[in-house]
């Protein structure tokens, strides 16, 4: 075609692609987005300081869901665990965590595993793959 029909193509993509760009919409889902990294920053640092002060458990695991989601390569799951800590009966709780590339195997119904659990909110529990 030549250069001016090259240009011709190139300027009706060009108003293809801007008459379906919404900046706004790719502002608010990029806000969005932001958000829910500031939030799972938030509760990783809440979940480190509960590694530091919280009470040791274990738990086994009563289900396992893929929730589709990977950071960094590694799956994350929606875990439901019975917790079992001193002084407490058993009692089911549901979270959603990563899963360690080599937590697989450990990360089974049945299986079970070590936990931390906050005594002050006994929902709150981090799993300790590996221990």
């Amino acid at each position: 075609m030549g250069l001016f029909g090259d240009l011709r193509r190139l300027q009706r993509q060009a108003n293809e692609i801007g008459a379906s760009y919404d900046p706004g919409a790719q502002m608010q889902a990029g806000m969005q987005r932001m958000q829910q990294m500031q939030q799972s920053m938030q509760a990783q640092t809440e979940d480190l300081e509960l590694l530091r002060t919280g009470t040791p458990g274990a738990a086994t695991v009563i289900g396992i869901a893929d929730t589709g989601a990977r950071i960094n390569l590694q799956p994350m799951v929606r875990l439901d665990l019975l917790v079992e800590v001193d002084g407490r009966p058993p009692y089911p709780v549901s979270r959603e965590v990563l899963l360690p590339m080599g937590a697989g195997p450990q990360a089974g119904v049945g299986q079970r595993v070590a936990v931390v659990v906050d005594p002050a909110r006994p929902d709150r529990v981090v799993v300790r793959w590996g221990v």
